[in-house]
């Protein structure tokens, strides 16, 4: 009976639109059922109503991803003895996002740790409305703590945030994410709670999200919007103090002599506490879980364990307190060893050995002569994990490039599509979370290609942690 009622429901919607698109816009937004209630910005509720019930001096971490995959809330509640609000969620928002939320429900005696990812994005006042409208979906009640200097852009984002939300009651195909990045992956306290042994990055890092530590990212607006969230807090009679994200060690680019210039510099930008040596922060790769800034499970636990020791220094605490460290997990040996036969597409690219398997570094005389060249999924009995820069630098015919559902590539450099001027579609039948990307790499395409996957993914995709910023790319298979 309910599937019954959303064909009607969507026509309904669709003539309203023809009469007035304003009216519509608002039903839509107000008034249909909740699309993104089961994603992984669908968790943004819970993280919320944490933040506004938690009674008595609480701490409150506001950061992106890093801080859901990189925190047991229940351990250091345990070595603080206070209650802890994890509220860090995704970069996509935008830091500000998560402050402005945040800012109304901050009482006295509270202790504010501001600790986002060090990119260039989230040390920054980016705002990102659509995926803001994403998380309000699930929790109209969240809107009247966005703030009134977002208002502006939320307006502005709405009309296409409400023609997406009516596509899927269209398609009845509300996202359903599969896999970690799905709201049922969180716990209680905000933390993912899915237990993720080992580093399933096959280099042990992500290449296309280089770290770079410089003074470059520091952005005076940035700056100046901390110290003034900062300074209402204390006027509140909280603590602010600011820390830093779980850093891979194999990712970060930037020399001793930058790191400590960028370290000092940001003290002296900052009117309150840097309580964490960012030495501290940069840690071993077999800590890490997806991303570079993602932690894996024991990882999340030694990542605490350093901020507890801040935090425990920061609030005076005078007793000796023994914190646990953890030891790196160590990925089994054939951890990525799918013991592979060999593929008849194999023959047209060039590899090099990466750990656990191969990388695409170029093509072939034959595969340079190719319009449409097909991923494979292994050569010489070793799977192949990741497309690497200029793989198709040399490939003047190319037009298509196919990604099957078979491909067991799980990584893509920032420049593999450099040179590919011919290129116009990349047909994709690989789930979203079996291949996160950097938006980077699709800036490199030329400006008429487009990533092509089916139309029963289109929801995954719209949703993903990876590519949901990124569907300006998207288009479906046969449309």
């Amino acid at each position: 009976m309910k599937k019954a009622k959303k064909p009607l429901l969507a026509a309904v919607l669709t003539a309203a639109i023809l009469l007035s698109p304003f009216v519509t816009t608002a039903a839509v937004t107000f008034g249909s059922p909740m699309q993104y209630d089961d994603t992984f910005l669908g968790e943004m509720k819970d993280k919320h109503e944490r933040l506004t019930s938690v009674k008595g001096d609480k701490i409150v971490l506001i950061g992106g991803s890093s801080l859901a995959f990189g925190l047991d809330s229940e351990l250091l509640e345990k070595y603080t003895g206070k209650p802890v609000v994890n509220y860090g969620l995704y970069a996509t928002l935008g830091t500000k996002a998560m402050l402005d939320m945040s800012r109304s429900h901050i009482s006295r005696g509270d202790i504010v740790v501001i600790c986002p990812e060090t990119d260039e994005q989230t040390y920054s006042l980016y705002y990102n409305a659509h995926s803001v409208w994403q998380a309000l979906d699930c929790d109209l009640t969240m809107f009247r703590d966005v703030g009134k200097s977002n208002f502006g852009k939320l307006m502005a984002a709405l009309p296409e945030f409400a023609k997406e939300k009516l596509n899927f009651i269209r398609m009845d195909a509300k996202p359903a994410p599969s896999g970690i990045y799905a709201e049922d992956s969180f716990n209680e306290y905000g933390d993912i709670a899915v237990e993720r042994p080992y580093n399933e990055m096959p280099t042990n890092y992500d290449p296309s999200m280089e770290i770079d530590l410089t003074t470059d990212l520091l952005d005076a607006d940035f700056i100046d919007y901390l110290n003034e969230y900062a300074e209402d807090c204390r006027r509140k009679g909280a603590a602010v103090y600011f820390s830093f994200p779980p850093i891979n060690v194999a990712a970060v680019i930037s020399d001793t002599e930058e790191i400590d210039e960028f370290y000092r510099t940001m003290g002296e930008s900052l009117e309150f506490q840097i309580i964490s040596d960012i030495y501290d922060y940069i840690l071993p790769s077999a800590y890490f879980y997806d991303t570079n800034f993602h932690l894996n499970s024991r990882g999340a636990l030694q990542r605490t364990s350093i901020l507890a020791d801040d935090l425990l220094r920061a609030m005076g605490v005078t007793a000796r307190v023994e914190t646990v460290k953890y030891t790196p997990p160590n990925r089994p040996a054939d951890y990525f060893d799918l013991k592979l036969d060999g593929d008849e597409n194999a023959a047209y690219f060039l590899y090099e050995e990466i750990e656990g398997g191969l990388a695409i570094t170029g093509l072939s005389e034959e595969g340079k002569t190719r319009s449409s060249l097909q991923i494979p999924r292994g050569h010489d009995n070793k799977a192949i994990l990741m497309i690497g820069d200029n793989a198709f630098a040399e490939a003047e015919a190319l037009e298509e490039i196919i990604i099957g559902e078979y491909a067991v590539v799980r990584s893509i450099s920032v420049d593999a599509f450099a040179g590919c001027d011919s290129l116009r579609q990349i047909r994709l039948h690989l789930t979203p979370s079996a291949l996160p990307i950097d938006s980077t790499v699709l800036t490199r395409l030329p400006e008429d290609c487009f990533i092509y996957i089916p139309q029963e993914m289109y929801g995954e995709f719209a949703t993903d942690y990876f590519w949901s910023s990124m569907m300006k790319y998207i288009k479906i298979i046969g449309k």
